[in-house]
């Protein structure tokens, strides 16, 4: 099983590409992914107070658990006023 991780936008500049797969087990969950990311890519800002955590195109929390073909992106959250 596996999910597909998505970079956009500066992500891309960094990792030098658009996607990765992630083998994923029954129990992993989203922090797990943030994990894998940080692990492959150190010079990715990902700090879990300053990203939205997506999956499936919809804001999710570090602890859901992940199914076979999800995709998965992290997104600078945005301020503003």
């Amino acid at each position: 099983m596996t999910v597909r991780i998505e970079f956009l936008g500066m992500q891309r500049s960094i990792t030098k590409t658009s996607a990765i797969d992630m083998p994923i087990s029954e129990k992993t969950i989203v922090a797990d992914v943030l994990e894998y990311v940080r692990g492959r890519y150190p010079d990715l800002p990902l700090d879990e107070k300053m990203i939205l955590m997506i999956v499936n195109q919809g804001m999710t929390s570090p602890d859901t658990i992940l199914k076979r073909n999800d995709t998965v992106s992290f997104l600078p959250a945005i301020g503003g006023g």
